[in-house]
C-alpha cells in the first residue's frame, strides 16, 4: 500500500502522510487525556459518592505509575519500530476503554485510570512525537506542529462529545464507543499507512534525492545521536525535562477540576465543555510561525517566553476570571503558550540528541510530563476540599513556573566533546 502510494507521485513526500497518521494518533490518545477523563470524573463522583480528593489521589497514583513505565515503551519503540508499537498501543487503549465501562468501585476506577493514562496519554503521545521527527529535519518544527493539530482537535471536540455521549447513552456506553472507534478506525489506518522511517521504503528524508545539492545533517549517525545513557548525563536533558513538567502539571490539574472551577464563576457545564475545548484554538496558528520562530530563535528564549506567558495566565485565572468572557480570554492565552512550548520541546529532543535512540530518550523524557500530570490534580483537589477554591494550588504552580523560567535561560544544545560524563 505505502510503496504503491509513493510510486504514484514521487514529488509529494510521503512524510506528510506520516504527519496525518501522527495527528490521528494524537487525536486517538484522547480517551487517556485529562480533558476527556475529567468529564467522566463528575459521573464517578455522583454515582459512587467519592470525594474529589479520593478520585484525584487515584488518578495521581495511576498517572505516576504509568509515567514510570513509559521508559519501557520508549525502548520497545527503538527495538520494534513506531508502527508496530502504535498498533499495539491502539489495541490496548481500546481494551482499556472497554474495561473502564465496567468500573464499579474505586479499585476498578484506579486500574482504568492507569491503563488509560499509559496507553493513551503516555504511549499514543510518545509514539507520534517519536515517529514524525524520523521523517523530517528541515521542516521538523512545521511537521510536528501540524501533527499536533490532531491532539488539539481532541482537546477542542472531545469534552463536548463525551458530555453528549454521557447524557445520551450513559458513561458506560460512552467508553464502549471509544473502544469501537479505536478498533474500527484507528488500527486499520495505522496498518495501512504508517511506516517507521523514509529509509524503510527507499526514500531519503524530505525527498532529498530530488536535490543532490541539499546536504543533510543526518542526525541518525552515531557521531550526532546520543544514547539514553549519554543523554541523561547532559544538563540540557534535565532542564528540558523539568520545564516540560510545569505545563503538564498545571494543565492536568486545571482540566481535571475545570468544571468545578467554572462553577465557582457561575459558568454551566455545557459552557465549560466549550471553553476548555478552546484551549486548542490558538494552536491552529502555530504552524504559521513554527519554522521562522522556533527554528531561528534560541531555544532558551522560546522556553522562557512561553513560561512567562503561563505565569501571566495563572495570575489571570485567580484574579479576573469571573464570567464566560474572561474564562475564554484566559484559556486562549494559556493555550497559545502551551502550544508554542509543546512544539519547541518536541523539536528540541531530536535536534539536541538525534534520531537514532529517540524512542528511548523520549520515553524517559515523557516521564517528566506524566509525573507532572500526576502531581497536578491532587493539590487542586486538596485546595478545594480545604478552602472551597483553588487559589492556593494555583499560587504554588506560579512559584514552580517562575523557577522553571529561570532554568530555561541556561539550556544549551549539548556537544559530546564538551558534555560531562
Amino acid at each position: 500500500m505505502i510503496k504503491w502510494i509513493v510510486s504514484i507521485n514521487k514529488k509529494i513526500y510521503y512524510g506528510w502522510v506520516i504527519v496525518a497518521i501522527g495527528g490521528l494518533a494524537f487525536f486517538m490518545s484522547s480517551p487517556g487525556q485529562t480533558y476527556s477523563i475529567s468529564v467522566f470524573v463528575k459521573e464517578y463522583s455522583q454515582v459512587f459518592g467519592y470525594s474529589q480528593t479520593q478520585i484525584s489521589t487515584a488518578y495521581s497514583i495511576a498517572t505516576i505509575l504509568s509515567g514510570l513505565l513509559l521508559i519501557f515503551m520508549g525502548k520497545a519503540i527503538d527495538k520494534n519500530g513506531s508502527r508496530k508499537m502504535m498498533i499495539f498501543a491502539g489495541i490496548m487503549l481500546a481494551l482499556s476503554t472497554l474495561f473502564s465501562s465496567f468500573a464499579s468501585n474505586i479499585t476498578m476506577i484506579f486500574i482504568g485510570f492507569f491503563l488509560l493514562r499509559y496507553f493513551g496519554q503516555g504511549s499514543l503521545t510518545l509514539l507520534p512525537n517519536t515517529l514524525v521527527p524520523q521523517w523530517f529535519e528541515k521542516n521538523r518544527a512545521l511537521a510536528i506542529s501540524i501533527a499536533a493539530i490532531g491532539g488539539l482537535l481532541g482537546t477542542l471536540l472531545v469534552p463536548s462529545i463525551n458530555l453528549y455521549l454521557i447524557k445520551s447513552i450513559g458513561w458506560e456506553n460512552a467508553w464502549r464507543i471509544w473502544s469501537a472507534v479505536l478498533l474500527i478506525i484507528f488500527i486499520p489506518l495505522v496498518l495501512g499507512f504508517a511506516e517507521d522511517s523514509p529509509e524503510k521504503i527507499g526514500l531519503k528524508m524530505e525527498n532529498q534525492a530530488l536535490d543532490e545539492n541539499l546536504v543533510a545533517n543526518d542526525l541518525s549517525t552515531s557521531n550526532n545521536s546520543y544514547t539514553l545513557k549519554e543523554a541523561i548525563k547532559t544538563k540540557s536533558f534535565w532542564i528540558a525535562g523539568i520545564i516540560s513538567t510545569i505545563p503538564s502539571m498545571f494543565t492536568t490539574g486545571m482540566t481535571f477540576h475545570f468544571y468545578t472551577i467554572m462553577e465557582l464563576s457561575s459558568i454551566t457545564n455545557e459552557n465549560a465543555a466549550l471553553i476548555i475545548g478552546l484551549i486548542a484554538l490558538p494552536s491552529f496558528i502555530v504552524p504559521l510561525f513554527a519554522k521562522p520562530f522556533i527554528d531561528k530563535q534560541p531555544m532558551r528564549r522560546i522556553l522562557f517566553i512561553t513560561l512567562l506567558m503561563m505565569i501571566i495566565s495563572m495570575v489571570l485565572l485567580i484574579t479576573i476570571v469571573s464570567n464566560t468572557f474572561f474564562a475564554i480570554l484566559f484559556i486562549l492565552f494559556y493555550g497559545l503558550s502551551i502550544a508554542t512550548q509543546g512544539v519547541a520541546l518536541n523539536v528540541l529532543w531530536p535536534n539536541y540528541f538525534g534520531r537514532k535512540h529517540l524512542g528511548s530518550i523520549r520515553g524517559l523524557a515523557t516521564v517528566f510530563m506524566v509525573i507532572g500530570s500526576a502531581l497536578g490534580p491532587l493539590p487542586f483537589g486538596i485546595s478545594y476540599d480545604q478552602t472551597g477554591n483553588y487559589n492556593i494550588a494555583i499560587i504554588g504552580m506560579i512559584i514552580l513556573a517562575i523557577i522553571s523560567a529561570s532554568l530555561a535561560l541556561f539550556i544549551r544544545k549539548p556537544h559530546k566533546s564538551y558534555d560531562f560524563s
